[in-house]
């Protein structure tokens, strides 16, 4: 016997064999699926409302884990997209402008996809996970949000323009080829009903695709970290017609406490709907809505809910269907929530609960009990640590966020003692923290002088409605104590004005 050759035959069989276990520990690291909502507050079945019809994001909760109390850091679009995609405070819109124009990669990841990618991952980007600089991009920029990033990118286009061209197109009364359904034969008001398949609007194409994608990435042989970002709930509140056929008008009931809270200086915590009241031509006046056209605003927005849940629920069955949902983490996050008549707005850009608390929901195999429900005050900024750790991916320890990973392991942890928001507005910069029982809000000029506090007991006034500060001096000053050591952003930058 050649005792030689068998022992070189045997150095063989063993190189092949520890290539092919470390493909197999590679194909075993966890995929993610991150699905981000457009202006969706928590009005679902799963977080307790029982006129909503949202079966498919109801069974996601109830097989993983509920965050009730996730704050967004703030209530507008990009500068909450900026924060979860890189975990560090941002107010900007657009952080990678500069790399797209032929800048040189980093050594460290710029965004969550940019780590993943960097670490053997798949990234695919569907549909509206960063916020489109300048709102109108052609389809070059709509593909290349972050660069050095994703691997492929989708928008939902072809025969339709892209979804911000087309919406400024119809806000601003370009009647012609309004596309992607955005405006039909409406006189552009904010809201549409059509007679249309889901592929009638931008959303149901981007579910298709993701379906597409998903069974592409069952035959790679590398992890993926898909996202897939949809439009609506976003104004205009446009959906197919069998979603509002869903609900009967007489039960929508419209919001109980619509005026300005007590004792609180409207010029900061307030703002006039601009984004519904202006940027169409609003029938009853800039910051004014009457009660009629506030139940068809709530019925359309329930119907936009209702039509994403449908498209949720396509993607989360293919994901079964590709027996991918064993080894694959699904998260679901709003960007903020949206005032559907609370305080007198309808829209986001506040400082209160109702546009700073938002939905997130995970679900991942192997950390997560099915149906649990989380207490724990947590933030966007979380998100990146998390993601990051559930597919034991190394990150910078300069992140602005904690890894959430204990509390999907165990919800009866307590989390954090306060949750960071901020906005700005009339040359102010409102703050705010979320306690357990109370949210705090100072607004300061750049010189850091006072012009406006908001102290609301969340015990008895959890609507926000009555400002205790002036009256409860002692708690106001213990929680601007905790405000003012509280970080808020990665940087000292100056704020910028026109958020609206």
């Amino acid at each position: 016997m050649n005792f030689k050759l068998v022992g070189i035959a045997l150095m063989v069989l063993f190189f092949f064999s520890c290539t092919d276990s470390s493909r197999k520990a590679e194909n075993q690291r966890p995929n993610v699926l991150m699905i981000c909502v457009d202006d969706l507050r928590p009005d679902l079945g799963c977080y307790g409302n029982d006129i909503i019809v949202s079966p498919n994001i109801d069974k996601l909760a109830s097989e993983g884990c509920l965050f009730r109390r996730h704050y967004v850091q703030s209530a507008i679009c990009g500068p909450s997209r900026s924060t979860l995609l890189t975990g560090k405070f941002q107010q900007g819109w657009d952080l990678w402008g500069d790399l797209r124009k032929g800048g040189v990669e980093p050594e460290n990841a710029i965004a969550l996809p940019h780590l993943f990618k960097r670490n053997g991952y798949k990234t695919v980007c569907i549909g509206k996970i960063t916020h489109e600089p300048g709102g109108v991009m052609d389809e070059e920029q709509q593909v290349h949000q972050i660069p050095f990033s994703w691997d492929t990118s989708y928008t939902a286009v072809g025969k339709w323009e892209t979804p911000w061209r087309a919406f400024f197109a119809y806000a601003n009364g370009d009647a012609h080829n309004t596309a992607m359904r955005i405006g039909v034969e409406t006189p552009r008001l904010p809201y549409e009903t059509e007679d249309v398949e889901d592929d009638g609007y931008p959303d149901g194409l981007n579910a298709l695709e993701a379906i597409k994608q998903l069974n592409s990435l069952k035959k790679e042989k590398q992890p993926f970290f898909l996202a897939v970002g949809f439009y609506k709930p976003h104004l205009p509140f446009n959906a197919p017609k069998k979603y509002w056929d869903l609900y009967d008008r007489e039960k929508i009931h419209l919001a109980a406490k619509n005026h300005p809270p007590q004792n609180s200086n409207i010029d900061y915590c307030l703002n006039e709907s601009p984004e519904l009241t202006t940027h169409y031509p609003w029938p009853d006046g800039p910051g004014i809505v009457n009660p009629e056209h506030a139940k068809d605003l709530k019925h359309a927005y329930y119907a936009c809910v209702s039509y994403i849940d449908a498209q949720v629920g396509k993607i989360l069955d293919e994901l079964k269907q590709q027996s991918l949902d064993k080894n694959t983490i699904v998260l679901l996050w709003s960007d903020h929530g949206w005032h559907l008549g609370e305080h007198g707005i309808f829209g986001k850009m506040t400082n209160f609960d109702i546009a700073t608390n938002s939905p997130l929901i995970v679900k991942a195999p192997g950390h997560t009990k099915s149906g649990k429900i989380a207490n724990a005050l947590v933030e966007t900024v979380d998100i990146y640590p998390t993601l990051a750790e559930l597919c034991g991916i190394e990150f910078e320890d300069d992140l602005d966020g904690e890894s959430l990973v204990p509390i999907l392991e165990n919800t009866e942890m307590k989390g954090k003692p306060y949750a960071r928001s901020f906005y700005y507005r009339n040359m102010a910069l409102g703050k705010t923290l979320k306690t357990d029982d109370y949210r705090i809000v100072r607004w300061a000029t750049e010189s850091d002088s006072t012009v406006a506090i908001e102290l609301y007991d969340h015990r008895n006034d959890p609507g926000e409605n009555i400002n205790i500060a002036s009256e409860n001096k002692a708690l106001t000053d213990s929680l601007l104590f905790q405000l003012n050591g509280a970080k808020f952003l990665s940087a000292d930058k100056p704020f910028q004005d026109g958020w609206e």
